[in-house]
């Protein structure tokens, strides 16, 4: 991740805290922030996330495959709050 800092905290292996320390500039416009937002603005969205995050964990789904499990509803409800603000669309998924 290239543009931000990121601390992990997992006494005896099991990861307890992320910190993503991110810039002021880059706040208003970043994609977890207007995710976070629009689940904030649309309950039935967050539930919605909720139980697919709840199903990804019960599926037995490697840590690894966590992320790239809920891709595709993160882009869905990001895209969404970046045409509310204007902004064009932008992928979620960093890692390539």
């Amino acid at each position: 991740m290239t543009d931000r800092l990121l601390y992990v905290r997992a006494p005896d292996g099991i990861r307890s805290h992320v910190l993503h320390v991110v810039s002021r500039e880059s706040w208003p416009h970043r994609n977890q922030r207007l995710l976070r937002d629009c689940l904030r603005g649309h309950p039935e969205e967050a539930d919605r996330y909720a139980a697919l995050k709840r199903a990804i964990v019960a599926s037995g789904t490697a840590p690894g495959g966590y992320a790239a499990a809920k891709t595709s509803l993160v882009q869905e409800l990001t895209d969404r709050a970046r045409v509310e603000r204007g902004l064009p669309p932008e992928p979620v998924w960093e890692k390539g």
